[in-house]
């Protein structure tokens, strides 16, 4: 009998069922479910008969943890600096009224990075993102925004095809003495002055992380795998801050390619499905939840809906604008309302 109680129990699983949430707050349009595999109660019976206990959670995570969620998460992929599409993609979630003001209560959103990109608006989208992460704030929500690799490359001043004309234009009156930016081409010093490391846009960038915990999910810009794990989480964002902030003179290797804001190992069709595993028990997370690349046509959600992957807030090759809603176990992606 207890055989069979056993195979029942690990043959279970559940289906991530769709939460529309506040109807006066969020729009109605069509959704996509995400469907993952979880613990039940009975396969959490099974392992305390056997004497198995919960994996602890990873080693110097803590600080990377935020306040459990009281309500609805929204996740908003790249923005790209592009003001339209994030206003589209925020009024979708119920974040803001056409004002532009924040109307979600204790909403909390999640910007996966990237928010600096090739447009003339980009100046435009991170006062607006500033302005809505305060008023969030007061109103009980927030507004989290994590490091993506344009984030990394301004800060390492390297604008080759990630910085509109406007964007250089729009600091063209800063001015600095530092010899990384008197080497720069006279357009781009101006720009150069204020993202480079320990300047007034990287101290800005300072205070976002790499990585962050909230509720059952975590979250980077491409990729979490278990040699950030066991680097500990705290770690990368605590050198992303120090590097940004000017007091590490190089690039940490953690804000390079093999880092969690650029690594390319769970990108493609073919993700390493037993790192996500690994990575979701060690931070004792259900999912991943992570940034699709915008210029191939990928999957989604993968690995038994333990990895997530949010497109562009203007859609990419994948398919059309939208953003991924979590409220409990409900977890679904919603078409950005045009």
């Amino acid at each position: 009998m207890s055989a069979f109680l056993h195979r029942s129990a690990l043959a279970l699983a559940f289906v991530l069922a769709a939460c529309g949430g506040d109807s006066k707050t969020a729009p109605k349009t069509a959704e996509k479910k995400v469907e993952a595999k979880a613990e039940t109660k009975e396969d959490a019976g099974e392992a305390d008969k056997a004497g198995k206990k919960p994996r602890p959670r990873a080693p110097a995570s803590e600080k990377s943890r935020v306040a459990d969620p009281k309500g609805r998460t929204i996740v908003i992929g790249s923005l790209n600096g592009d003001l339209a599409a994030t206003k589209a993609a925020l009024k979708t979630a119920g974040a803001i009224d056409d004002a532009g003001k924040w109307t979600g209560g204790d909403l909390v959103v999640v910007q996966l990075g990237n928010q600096f990109g090739p447009s003339k608006d980009e100046k435009a989208t991170l006062a607006l993102l500033d302005d809505l992460a305060a008023q969030a704030q007061a109103a009980g929500g927030a507004l989290y925004r994590l490091t993506g690799e344009n984030e990394i490359l301004n800060v390492a001043l390297n604008f080759k095809d990630i910085v509109h004309a406007q964007g250089f234009k729009d600091y063209a009156k800063e001015k600095s003495e530092d010899p990384r930016v008197e080497s720069l081409p006279a357009n781009q010093r101006g720009r150069a002055a204020v993202f480079a490391s320990g300047g007034a846009a990287a101290k800005k960038l300072s205070e976002q992380k790499l990585v962050l915990v909230a509720g059952d999910s975590v979250f980077a810009h491409a990729g979490l795998l278990g040699e950030h794990v066991q680097k500990g989480i705290d770690n990368i964002n605590d050198e992303g801050t120090k590097w940004m902030l000017g007091e590490i003179a190089m690039m940490p290797d953690m804000l390079a390619a093999p880092g969690p804001a650029r690594t390319p190992r769970l990108r493609g069709n073919e993700p390493a499905c037993e790192v996500v595993e690994q990575v979701v028990t060690d931070l004792a997370v259900k999912r991943l939840v992570i940034a699709r690349p915008a210029a191939e046509k990928i999957d989604a959600v993968m690995c038994d809906g333990k990895l997530v992957r949010v497109g562009a807030a203007a859609g990419d090759a994948s398919g059309p604008a939208e953003v991924l809603e979590i409220s409990g176990d409900a977890v679904k992606f919603v078409p950005v309302a045009k």
